[in-house]
């Protein structure tokens, strides 16, 4: 196969199945062979990485990432495209693992704020507690130019009871659950917007779109990366 790229997915596999559904259906086809050519690598069995970066005692979840990026890489992928925010904690050393170029979700999720809102002067976060934690969306934006108002202790256990609960353990999504969230970062704590930093959440917004506060959805905001760069190895072949 020519002309693809490499989804490493499968944390969790709602969530990746939720990012192939939004690229195939974005993708302007008249055809099968309009849709993009790509490879996903459905690892359902990777740590967990919050776990880990809470406590690196626990398993590490980037020995097996590397272990992906190494296997794909032999088949030379245009790029990769990582399907978890939370992943993203050692992103300089999956890098490292390979020459071809892992999409960054976080930085192209700031990235897209400018459009989504461009009157946006602070910008809260609803992710993982491994990522809230770890801090790893501050620097992205704060060197924007943003504020970042991150979720209260009872916005977090919230957050990680739609994560963990419903979708991961459960497999369906709770759409007023998601929507008091998204209001609670708006009307309390005087977000502009909200990013959907964890793609678990993006599944929620999937299957109950938040219509009323704007959100910058991290999944969503990648699959159009994706596709842009997956449409420009067609044109370049």
């Amino acid at each position: 196969m020519k002309q693809f790229f490499t989804v490493l997915g499968g944390m969790g596999t709602l969530a990746t199945e939720s990012y192939v559904r939004i690229l195939d259906a974005r993708t302007p086809i008249h055809r099968d062979q309009d849709y993009l050519n790509y490879i996903v690598v459905n690892h359902a069995t990777v740590p967990d990485r919050t776990t880990w970066i809470l406590d690196h005692s626990q398993p590490d979840y980037n020995l097996d990432l590397i272990e992906d990026i190494k296997q794909q890489s032999l088949l030379k992928p245009a790029f990769f495209v990582l399907i978890c925010n939370t992943a993203h904690y050692a992103f300089d050393k999956l890098q490292a693992a390979t020459d071809i170029p892992i999409l960054n979700m976080l930085q192209e999720t700031v990235n897209a704020i400018k459009k989504i809102k461009p009157d946006a002067k602070k910008v809260g976060l609803l992710a993982t507690r491994g990522t809230v934690t770890a801090g790893l969306y501050d620097r992205y934006i704060t060197d924007a130019g943003y504020e970042e108002i991150k979720p209260t202790p009872e916005i977090l256990d919230m957050t990680e009871d739609l994560i963990y609960h419903d979708i991961k353990e459960s497999g369906h999504s709770d759409g007023a659950k998601y929507h008091e969230l998204v209001r609670r970062m708006i009307e309390e704590e005087g977000a502009d917007i909200v990013i959907l930093g964890c793609t678990e959440l993006s599944y929620a917004e999937e299957m109950n779109p938040e219509t009323q506060y704007p959100v910058a959805d991290s999944q969503s905001i990648i699959v159009d990366r994706s596709l842009e760069k997956g449409l420009a190895l067609r044109q370049n072949k």
